[in-house]
């Protein structure tokens, strides 16, 4: 097999016990190479992790664009294909893969189709994603990377021809209301960095007019409300995460946090904001 049909795969980690020994049990059909990158699991990751060839390495999380980098830049090959630790492929997504490994990557990178799971419940959408949505995460890293700093919503760039992949992920998040807590304080948190770094208007209009777009954008206009109970829960997360990571920039601010690029302009337009 050249190098050409070679594939490294990555996975993040964070007390992912629950799925990651499905997720690890698919992928190895299409790894030529394995790491996990875990960011300080208390849980039982690392024994899981134990049972499977696969090198387990261990960062800090600071921001998902400094982390997937750097799982990356520890990858064997060039062709990287990685997932999160609650995202299963299914067997048309894998057999795809292993036709392109016999007839090796041509494309810059390859986007694959996910469906996301809240509470073992389909959902049409979660914030900042509708359901299905489609993500790069098969790519030639001597052209993609992901080297722009972004605290939160991190995306690859440099690609200029891109492929779908057949089949899909099915995605499972927020197993419990807990979980939903812990991580809408934990997003707004890096949020609220990036609206500081991009230089968006920390106005009162816009702590409370963004919120309130999201609100509606999400669970009116990408049907939420078809969800029941939880796509209100969820549509009150959206409007919550925006609100907090306005609250909480502005408060950085206050305190005279992150020089020199604190200084936030008087510009930027609701729409903006919500399209970011």
């Amino acid at each position: 097999m050249s190098v050409k049909s070679k594939l490294s795969v990555y996975i993040l980690t964070h007390n992912s016990e629950k799925y990651l020994h499905k997720v690890l049990e698919a992928v190895s059909v299409v790894a030529d190479d394995l790491v996990i990158l875990d960011s300080g699991s208390t849980d039982a990751t690392a024994d899981i992790v134990a049972r499977w060839n696969g090198r387990f390495l261990s960062r800090p999380l600071d921001n998902f664009s400094a982390q997937r980098q750097f799982a990356i830049d520890n990858c064997r090959y060039d062709y990287v294909f990685s997932l999160d630790s609650d995202e299963i492929p299914d067997q048309e997504l894998l057999a795809h893969i292993q036709e392109l490994k016999k007839t090796g990557f041509t494309e810059d990178a390859y986007a694959i189709q996910r469906h996301w799971f809240v509470a073992g419940q389909p959902v049409h959408c979660l914030y900042p994603v509708t359901s299905p949505d489609t993500t790069v995460r098969l790519l030639n890293r001597q052209k993609v990377d992901f080297r722009r700093p972004a605290h939160l919503h991190e995306s690859p760039r440099g690609y200029e021809r891109k492929q779908d992949l057949r089949g899909s992920v099915s995605h499972y998040t927020f197993e419990t209301r807990e979980e939903l807590e812990r991580k809408l304080e934990k997003y707004s948190s890096l949020a609220a960095v990036d609206l500081i770094r991009n230089k968006r208007s920390l106005s009162l209009f816009h702590q409370v007019a963004v919120p309130l777009a999201l609100w509606v954008r999400w669970y009116l206009l990408h049907k939420g409300f078809l969800d029941g109970a939880l796509g209100w829960r969820l549509g009150l997360f959206a409007f919550r995460h925006s609100w907090k990571k306005y609250a909480k920039a502005r408060a950085i601010v206050r305190q005279g946090g992150l020089p020199p690029v604190n200084e936030v302009k008087a510009g930027g337009t609701v729409d903006e904001e919500v399209a970011a």
